[in-house]
């Protein structure tokens, strides 16, 4: 197997981008479901999914703090 070629802070900001992406993709999802709230028949289907993609984009959140530090360096050396 080969070395590498992408350095830490490369790999790291490669990555941060990603997560940035399906953040702003998350938004536009919990801004789609939170105006299906207005409407009765999908209020509750809407709330499952806001809650849904709110976790998961406080999941990335988390992930991308984690990457601006120190802690998931052993897993991309």
């Amino acid at each position: 197997m080969t070395e590498s070629t992408i350095s830490l802070e490369d790999k790291k900001t490669i990555i941060i981008d990603f997560l940035m992406q399906c953040n702003n993709y998350s938004e536009s999802m919990l801004n789609k479901y939170k105006k299906q709230l207005l409407d009765e028949q999908l209020n509750e289907s809407a709330g499952q999914k806001i809650h849904d993609w709110t976790v998961y984009k406080d999941f990335n959140d988390y992930a991308i703090r984690e990457l601006n530090g120190r802690e998931l360096d052993d897993w991309l050396i």
